[in-house]
């Protein structure tokens, strides 16, 4: 059974790994290899900045016998900045979990409207979970340019 779990600092070197495998594995779907690798880089080309974001922000995890296959941050308050699935757990709903669980926590924090920078990839997962596109930028990161889109999601406040 999946459980959700808080980040612990010693989760970090599973999420690197997850990150790199969901970019990887499922990447080529929407993406050229260069932009994949350049992609999937990240955790261990800009490691401080990847740590700083999943240590500062409110991570969770998705762990199935206390294992993580699946991490999602927001970071700040109003922006849901990581969502990855392990590739041979994709499908089974995890992103969807992960982004309820987030979703909770922005609005506990006084969010009423959560911001999130899809992937090609991710776009569709969001748009089944109620966000709506603001914009579509190009955006370039280790000499690739990406296409992403900006979506937002309006939050009702936590019932008391």
């Amino acid at each position: 059974m999946y459980l959700i779990r808080a980040y612990q600092e010693t989760d970090l070197s599973s999420l690197e790994l997850i990150y790199h495998d969901a970019v990887m594995g499922q990447g080529r779907r929407g993406y050229s290899d260069e932009q994949v690798s350049a992609w999937a880089s990240f955790p261990y080309l800009y490691a401080d900045e990847f740590r700083t974001l999943v240590g500062s922000g409110y991570t969770r995890i998705m762990a199935l016998q206390h294992i993580p296959v699946a991490f999602a941050t927001l970071y700040p308050d109003n922006h849901l900045a990581l969502l990855y699935v392990l590739a041979e757990h994709a499908g089974r709903g995890l992103a969807g979990r992960l982004c309820g669980d987030i979703e909770q926590e922005a609005a506990r924090r006084g969010v009423r409207c959560l911001r999130t920078d899809a992937s090609v990839l991710s776009r569709p997962v969001f748009e089944q979970r109620g966000f709506r596109l603001v914009s579509q930028q190009e955006v370039e990161r280790s000499g690739q340019s990406f296409t992403r889109f900006v979506m937002e999601k309006p939050l009702a406040p936590p019932s008391s």
